[in-house]
């Protein structure tokens, strides 16, 4: 499947993942109130959070090595036995800690003790979550591009069905042992579509292993890791700046415009995760890997000035529908905001070559420096220019970061 087919598939997906999302917060919101909602935000953040820490950092090197060892299977399945190894280690740290905790962390993290049980129930379904992520990741890295678009079409409508009915039934308590569940469920259904696939086999996760495998999904865990903090940390440090430097409403018009960009990000994103990440991986000649990289740029370029265009042209419709008046401030905000994003597409498809050849240090390195320069420069042009320097800031940031990333590519891979 080539790469225009697969945007096309990729996007159909993400849109279905986005509705879905309004529609469960709409609903979630409607049974439980703003004080529910809260909650199960901070619910969300936690599932991430475990997540992230019980092995979805290893999404990335599980879909490039298994791409990059598609003739070199037994290389392929001793990193799929030391991935499930580090998986199993870490979630049984893990559920030992938010069960026998649980009214703990309830009581940090949702001010109460009545939610101890969702996180009990959370920790014996999260193993499942990550398996689940786990092989997801290993159907990307095999170009099986209709089952991983099916499988994460299939977890946004379970999710969207399991949210919605428990929440209209049970209220709350149901919002959050949905959201504590529903991937535990899509794995099944995941088992079910690939069990009969040649590769999937018992066996073949169960490899010996050697310290050099465990080397390189950690030096991928680096790159999941520090691009994970860097994004977060900056987008935290510039919401700060510009509540103590200018107002809350004002930066909650920012993070209107931020949260609305990344939904618009997120439609080129899966496209490149899906096709151009495994596809990379496993090219190893240089001339193909330019050819390819070419081809991605003539079609994924056009596609993000398309949707950057409408979102601009229709940013008073957004508005009106997604948000109040109170946000009206952010309409000033979307050119700057749209060509920047352009720009950072541009970059991203220079940086998932550099992903896709293992070059950790030099990705782990520009994620830290182009996260430090995004909030120099937004502290310096916020003082300067107000709300909208804090856009000026990304797009500048953006147009260095995609310099940076062409040079590199030229004088490092190419």
């Amino acid at each position: 499947m080539n790469l225009l087919k697969t945007s096309i598939l990729s996007g159909i997906s993400t849109l279905i993942r986005i509705i879905s999302g309004v529609i469960i917060t709409k609903v979630v919101a409607t049974f439980t109130g703003p004080a529910g909602l809260a909650v199960i935000g901070q619910l969300q953040n936690i599932i991430s959070l475990a997540m992230l820490l019980t092995g979805d950092f290893l999404k990335t090197a599980t879909t490039k090595y298994t791409a990059e060892y598609k003739e070199q299977e037994q290389n392929k399945y001793k990193i799929w036995s030391s991935a499930l190894k580090i998986i199993i280690f870490l979630n049984v740290v893990v559920f030992f800690v938010f069960y026998f905790f649980s009214d703990e962390i309830s009581t940090y993290f949702l001010k109460s003790t009545e939610f101890s049980y969702v996180f009990k129930v959370f920790s014996i379904s999260l193993p499942f979550f990550v398996l689940n992520s786990f092989l997801l990741a290993i159907i990307n890295g095999q170009k099986d591009i209709k089952r991983y678009i099916f499988l994460n079409i299939t977890l946004s409508i379970v999710s969207l069905l399991l949210v919605c009915l428990l929440s209209y039934f049970y209220g709350i308590t149901g919002s959050l042992i949905a959201y504590a569940t529903n991937q535990s469920i899509v794995f099944f259904i995941t088992i079910f579509v690939v069990k009969n696939q040649p590769w999937f086999k018992v066996k073949y996760f169960f490899y010996k292993t050697e310290l050099s495998q465990y080397k390189k999904l950690f030096g991928f865990a680096l790159i999941t890791f520090t691009s994970i903090i860097a994004s977060n940390g900056s987008v935290f440090y510039i919401r700060s700046y510009l509540i103590e430097n200018l107002s809350p409403a004002l930066a909650g018009n920012w993070q209107a415009m931020w949260s609305l960009s990344q939904i618009s990000l997120s439609l080129i994103t899966m496209s490149l995760a899906t096709y151009l990440l495994p596809t990379l991986s496993h090219l190893k000649s240089k001339v193909l890997i330019n050819k390819e990289l070419q081809a991605a740029i003539k079609i994924i370029m056009p596609i993000t000035l398309i949707i950057s265009s409408v979102i601009y042209v229709l940013r008073d419709v957004i508005i009106m529908i997604l948000y109040t008046t109170e946000f009206t401030a952010m309409r000033d905000l979307f050119f700057w905001q749209m060509i920047g994003n352009s720009i950072k597409v541009c970059g991203w498809l220079y940086g998932y070559v550099l992903v896709a050849k293992g070059m950790v240090k030099y990705t782990v390195s520009t994620e830290i420096i182009f996260a430090l320069i995004w909030c120099f420069l937004s502290s310096y042009l916020i003082d300067i220019y107000g709300l909208i320097g804090a856009i000026y800031a990304f797009t500048i940031n953006a147009l260095l970061h995609s310099i940076a990333m062409f040079l590199v590519y030229k004088f490092k891979v190419n």
